[in-house]
């Protein structure tokens, strides 16, 4: 299952902030130059998601004059406008003739650092109304919602092991048990978790509430944390499919057995999954360069099905006698050198030290040498280390 909508919920007044959120709400604060819900709309792009709607209430003319049919990282963004503060089933009844058949719902002033394709795939299985992504409560001093989920991953009310996490995967069809006032988490989850139609799934991952000032603190550390991962390169032809020669056609694809269980396994232990391929067939004009933005498409939401994702794919068009001018430049981007890699750690904030390039050639070798990386070889027909 592929989901491109995101719903994230801006309406709190934010009061245990106190004078912070005044005049400004949570999620515009800025933190580390960008307001908070620039920072979750960011961490959305990875994933493909195109269209972010907000849902405000308080101080909402701030929210439409910023983000209001405009686009940030990729994704268009339209603001739904609550009339009045009646809580979060409200907000997403006010909106439901914008929802898409199944949709990311999230809060905008928590933050979980989870592959998000983990969560859809466990909830396209289960075909529920829900599937929320649950974190084990660490501070029971804290004012949290707790839940629990059985070995079918139905959540349950007893035993109150873990926290909503605020990241959840909706069908449309929650809109049938949503009240015209009141929230989620009061009027409306004790419902489908009777008839058990809500499922959760717990992570490890790093997690943060901004609820506090103590939290607010916290949270530049955390973001740069989380923004600070390794990444597995990856070679495209060769090691993600069968090394046919200029690829550039969807039909000629060949993946590699149990390619999308490899990449789901960095995912989860929190790797970026970037794909470096020369692509020179571009410069020789055996194709364009549309050609290979579009098998990228595709190859990106094959993995996405199985759970996994990729967040970068980079090529290298050139070719040095090409009849292109364009394309008889930046010949420093192809591999062995380290162009590709060096792009993907300004964009992505990379922590190469403890990155690795996984290649089938010498070139690759080279290119992992040069950048200072672990290489792994991996020939298309061994298996998956």
């Amino acid at each position: 299952m592929l989901i491109n909508q995101a719903v994230i919920v801006c309406g709190g007044l934010g009061t245990r902030l106190g004078n912070i959120t005044k005049k400004t709400p949570k999620p515009l604060l800025h933190i580390n130059g960008k307001t908070i819900l620039e920072h979750l709309i960011k961490n959305l792009s990875r994933f493909g998601f195109r269209e972010v709607l907000l849902l405000c209430y308080y101080k909402k003319n701030l929210f439409r004059n910023k983000f209001h049919n405009k686009t940030f990282y990729g994704i268009k963004i339209k603001c739904i406008m609550d009339k009045k503060l009646l809580g979060t089933s409200a907000s997403l009844l006010n909106a439901k003739k914008y929802l898409e058949k199944n949709f990311l719902f999230c809060n905008g002033d928590t933050f979980f650092d989870i592959n998000i394709y983990d969560l859809i795939n466990s909830f396209s299985k289960k075909k529920l109304l829900a599937f929320v992504a649950l974190k084990k409560i660490e501070n029971k001093k804290k004012r949290y919602d707790g839940y629990n989920v059985n070995k079918k991953n139905f959540l349950r009310s007893d035993k109150k092991k873990y926290i909503n996490s605020g990241v959840i995967i909706f069908s449309k069809k929650i809109i049938k048990f949503l009240k015209k006032k009141g929230s989620l988490e009061k009027d409306v989850y004790p419902t489908i978790i009777n008839q058990n139609k809500m499922g959760g799934k717990t992570y490890k991952n790093d997690f943060i509430d901004m609820g506090t000032p103590k939290d607010l603190k916290r949270l530049p550390n955390f973001l740069k944390k989380i923004y600070f991962k390794p990444a597995v390169f990856l070679d495209r032809d060769g090691v993600i499919n069968k090394d046919i020669g200029y690829l550039y056609k969807i039909r000629d694809v060949i993946w590699r057995k149990n390619i999308n269980d490899f990449i789901k396994k960095y995912n989860d232990n929190n790797y970026y999954i970037v794909i470096i391929t020369n692509q020179s067939g571009i410069g020789r004009g055996y194709y364009k360069e549309q050609d290979v933005v579009k098998l990228h498409s595709w190859m990106k939401n094959k993995i996405r099905l199985s759970g996994g994702n990729i967040d970068k794919i980079y090529f290298a068009p050139y070719y040095k006698h090409s009849k292109f001018s364009k394309y008889r430049k930046k010949r420093n981007m192809r591999k062995p050198n380290i162009g590709m890699i060096l792009k993907a750690k300004r964009e992505l904030n990379i922590n190469l030290k403890k990155s690795i390039l996984i290649g089938d050639n010498k070139t690759d070798e080279l290119c992992a040498i040069k950048a200072g990386i672990k290489y792994k070889i991996l020939q298309f027909s061994s298996k998956l280390i």
